[in-house]
C-alpha cells in the first residue's frame, strides 16, 4: 500500500516539475537566440573573429534544472559563456571584457538589450563579470554573457568527456575550467597573464552533475561547429533533476515572504551541490527528494580557517576542493541564518506531505500549496484530474483495492458523467 501512494505522489510531483519547468517552444527560442549572438561575435567581419569565440551555455539551463519565476512577468535568468581560445598577449581582463562588449554593442539590436537591461544601468562597464542582453517582455528572459578564455580545445573536450560514459577522469575535468574577468579584482586592468585571472569550471561541474544524475546511459549532448554544446529539450527528466527543480521551488515560495530580504535566500550552486551529493540514485521521485532532505543538513562541513582563528561553514565544489560555494555565509550571518530555516521549513513540510498520504486530494493539495504555490498546484491538479478523466472514459481507470487511489492498478471504475466535476 505504502508503494502506491509513493506512486501516486510521485505522479503529482512529477506533473508539478513539468509546470515548473520550462516548454519546448521557451527552450528552442532560448537556443535560437544564443546561437544568434555566437554567430554575432564569430562572423568573419567581426573584430573577435580571429580568437575563435564560442557561446556556451552554463548553470540551470545546462544542467536542465531551470524553473519559472513565481511571477510570470519577471525573467528567466539564461547563464552563457562566451569563450575565446586565444588572446594579444597585451590584453588584459578589462581588455576581454571590453572587446566582447564592443562587438556586442555594434549589433544595434544587441545594442538596445544592453541599454534595456536595468534601464541601462552598467550599460558602459557591464556587470560584474558578465555583459547582460535583455530580452523583450514577451520573450521572458535575460542572458547573462561571461567572457572568458581557455587555450585548450573545448570541443574536442566536450566530444571526450561529454560521452555516454558516466566515469570521471579528474585531468579532463581540470581541463575543462576557464579563465574569467572580474571587474572587482586588483588586477583587472593591469594583468596579462591568465594564469593568474580567477579560473571557472562550469563545464567540469555540469559533467560532474550528469554524472551523478543519470540513472541510465544516455547521450546528453550533440555538437556543432558555431556553438557547442547545443542541449536537447529534454521533456522526461531525471529524478535529481526534478528534485532540484522542487527544491529551488520551494526556497521561492518561503522567500517570497515580505519576512525575508530576498538578496540572501539559499543560492541555487548551493542547493543543486548539496542535492547532487546527497542523491541515492533512486528512481522514484518522493523517495528521492526525501532521501536527499535528510542528508543535505549532515554535508554541511566545518573547516577552520587559520586566518581568522574560527571555524567556518564549507560546502565544498566538487570539482575545485579548494573552493567553498558558502564563504559568504562567514561575511554576511544572515544568508547562513536563512539557509538553516529553509532547511527547518523544508524537512517540516515534506513531513507534511508524507502525513497527508492517504488522507484525500484535499490534504494533499493544501500540502502542496504551501510548499508550492496555490496557482501551480491547482493546475498541477487540474491537469491529473483531467489525465484520470481520460483514462476512465478510455476504460482503463482502476482503483487500488482498500486505498481509493485512483489510476492504472487495481479494479476497473465504471464510467458515469460527472467525474470532470469531481475535482481530483
Amino acid at each position: 500500500m505504502e508503494q502506491l501512494y509513493k506512486k501516486e505522489i510521485s505522479e503529482y510531483l512529477e506533473e508539478l516539475g513539468k509546470e515548473l519547468d520550462i516548454t519546448k517552444s521557451e527552450h528552442d527560442a532560448i537556443v535560437k537566440s544564443y546561437e544568434a549572438v555566437g554567430d554575432w561575435l564569430s562572423k568573419e567581419a567581426s573584430s573577435l573573429n580571429y580568437y575563435s569565440p564560442k557561446i556556451l551555455p552554463q548553470g540551470s539551463f545546462m544542467l536542465g534544472t531551470i524553473v519559472k519565476p513565481i511571477n510570470p512577468e519577471d525573467d528567466i535568468d539564461i547563464d552563457l559563456v562566451c569563450k575565446l581560445e586565444k588572446k594579444p598577449n597585451s590584453w588584459t581582463q578589462k581588455d576581454l571584457k571590453v572587446k566582447v562588449g564592443d562587438r556586442l554593442k555594434s549589433n544595434s539590436t544587441y545594442d538596445k538589450m544592453l541599454k534595456d537591461y536595468k534601464d541601462g544601468e552598467n550599460y558602459n562597464n557591464g556587470g560584474r563579470r558578465c555583459w547582460t542582453l535583455k530580452y523583450s517582455d514577451v520573450a521572458g528572459y535575460h542572458m547573462d554573457i561571461l567572457p572568458s578564455f581557455s587555450t585548450d580545445n573545448l570541443t574536442y573536450l566536450f566530444e571526450k568527456t561529454f560521452s555516454a560514459s558516466d566515469e570521471i577522469d579528474e585531468n579532463d575535468l581540470k581541463r575543462l575550467a576557464i579563465r574569467i574577468t572580474d571587474t572587482e579584482l586588483d588586477n583587472y586592468d593591469s594583468e596579462t597573464d591568465v594564469e593568474n585571472w580567477n579560473k571557472s569550471n562550469p563545464f567540469g561541474y555540469a559533467k560532474w552533475f550528469w554524472s551523478k544524475a543519470m540513472t541510465s546511459r544516455v547521450k546528453l549532448f550533440s555538437l556543432n561547429e558555431s556553438v557547442d554544446p547545443v542541449r536537447a529539450y529534454q521533456q522526461e527528466k531525471f529524478p535529481l533533476q526534478r528534485v532540484i527543480q522542487l527544491l529551488k521551488r520551494h526556497r521561492d515560495i518561503m522567500f517570497s515572504s515580505d519576512e525575508f530580504d530576498s538578496e540572501n535566500k539559499p543560492i541555487s550552486i548551493i542547493i543543486t551541490t548539496l542535492a547532487t551529493l546527497a542523491y541515492d540514485r533512486s528512481e522514484n521521485i518522493i523517495d528521492a527528494y526525501s532521501n536527499i532532505v535528510n542528508r543535505m543538513r549532515g554535508l554541511i562541513k566545518d573547516r577552520f580557517n587559520p586566518e581568522s582563528g574560527k571555524y567556518e561553514k564549507w560546502v565544498v565544489n566538487p570539482i575545485n576542493k579548494e573552493e567553498n560555494f558558502a564563504d559568504k555565509w562567514s561575511e554576511n550571518k544572515q544568508k547562513q541564518d536563512y539557509f538553516y530555516l529553509w532547511l527547518d521549513k523544508l524537512e517540516e513540510d515534506l513531513n507534511n506531505l508524507s502525513n497527508s498520504l492517504g488522507k484525500g486530494q484535499e490534504y494533499l493539495f493544501e500540502s502542496f500549496s504551501d510548499m508550492y504555490g496555490e496557482k501551480v498546484s491547482k493546475k498541477v491538479f487540474s491537469n491529473i484530474s483531467e489525465k484520470k478523466r481520460i483514462l476512465r472514459e478510455n476504460g482503463s481507470l482502476k482503483m487500488a483495492i482498500g486505498t481509493g487511489i485512483l489510476g492504472s492498478e487495481g479494479v476497473k471504475v465504471k464510467s458515469h458523467n460527472f467525474f470532470g466535476n469531481n475535482n481530483e
